[in-house]
């Protein structure tokens, strides 16, 4: 009896501490390749957090693609799928998922040639695991998103000859896009016959033509009429150029939005020409944790005959109106620095 009773107390003991080993460091290549978190069904076993770091090589982008997702609670502190990139890149911060829907998390394309996936769950179960694919990014690709940056490929390299790529921006419903161009540099041609980035209101290579561009000058900021926007960049076999970089966000007040990176632009509707009448618009900017952001502003002109009562900005150091405030401006400013 007192043996069996010593062997019952045994087992019970080893399987208490239990963990179930998962994440890593992995290669992305051109073919896809996939990823799954373990399975359990004892309830004992206790929460951990999986990380798995996929790297593509030097200039490419990782893209991820998730084809299983369920989580046992929802519970987004405990329970989440977090897809990262670097503390260090100039990336999107982390999006986090959670419950159990795996049509509503979107394809994820890294920012640099590094993604961080973390998934942490309170148990491993049937009911509870994910599955992915990750492969290096090819150039066509869809965003489902609020906010974001793009870059040419190769980004900061110059992009290569004979490239055609497409990108179709998706801002939730009720949303308007807008883009603000930070960095351009595309061969310049008559007419942008050769090298060209072309941007339609839609997400159609039908939709409404905003505009096409190439050369050096720097594009005036596009707002669209819709939440989708679709984007061509193509070039041909001579003479290649740096690219671009753009950041974009999205508002259902037209203007206004998220704005997240190391640097970038942003300007009010119309711009270089007036702003409408009734423009409300609140941006938030994100900096990577432990950079404190600085705004310096090169041209205000802002005409308002009540003392910045009705037309003015306003800027707020933190997250929200309540936080310490500095202004309004108004009139004709040539500087401003905070």
């Amino acid at each position: 009896m007192c043996d069996e009773l010593q062997v019952k107390c045994l087992l019970s003991c080893f399987l208490f501490p239990i963990s179930v080993p998962c994440g890593g460091t992995f290669n992305a290549t051109r073919t896809p390749q996939s990823i799954s978190s373990p399975n359990s069904s004892d309830p004992d076993v206790p929460l951990a957090t999986c990380t798995w770091v996929i790297e593509a090589p030097l200039h490419q982008q990782v893209e991820i693609t998730v084809w299983a997702f369920q989580l046992h609670s929802q519970d987004c502190n405990q329970n989440y799928l977090e897809f990262q990139d670097p503390p260090e890149s100039n990336g999107n911060p982390g999006i986090r998922f959670c419950g159990g829907n795996v049509s509503a998390v979107p394809t994820f394309y890294s920012s640099t040639s590094t993604a961080v996936i973390v998934f942490k769950s309170e148990v491993f179960s049937i009911n509870s695991r994910v599955g992915f694919t990750y492969k290096i990014a090819d150039c066509n690709r869809e965003y489902k998103k609020a906010f974001g940056n793009l870059r040419s490929p190769g980004w900061p390299s110059d992009y290569a000859s004979n490239v055609d790529c497409t990108t179709v921006l998706t801002a939730p419903d009720n949303h308007t896009i807008s883009l603000f161009f930070h960095s351009f540099g595309i061969e310049d041609s008559s007419g942008c016959t050769h090298d060209f980035l072309e941007v339609r209101n839609g997400s159609e290579s039908s939709s409404p033509l905003l505009g096409t561009y190439c050369g050096t000058l720097l594009p005036n900021p596009i707002f669209s009429q819709s939440h989708e926007l679709y984007l061509r960049f193509k070039s041909d076999g001579a003479t290649s150029g740096r690219g671009y970089e753009i950041i974009w966000t999205s508002s259902p007040s037209g203007c206004g939005g998220t704005l997240y990176g190391d640097s970038g632009s942003v300007t009010s509707p119309g711009y270089p020409g007036t702003y409408p009448n009734n423009t409300h618009c609140e941006w938030a900017i994100l900096a990577p944790a432990g950079r404190p952001v600085t705004v310096s502003f090169y041209f205000i002109s802002i005409d308002d005959p009540g003392e910045c009562v009705q037309n003015y900005l306003l800027l707020y150091d933190g997250p929200d109106a309540n936080s310490p405030s500095s202004g309004p401006y108004c009139g004709a400013v040539s500087r401003i620095s905070f």
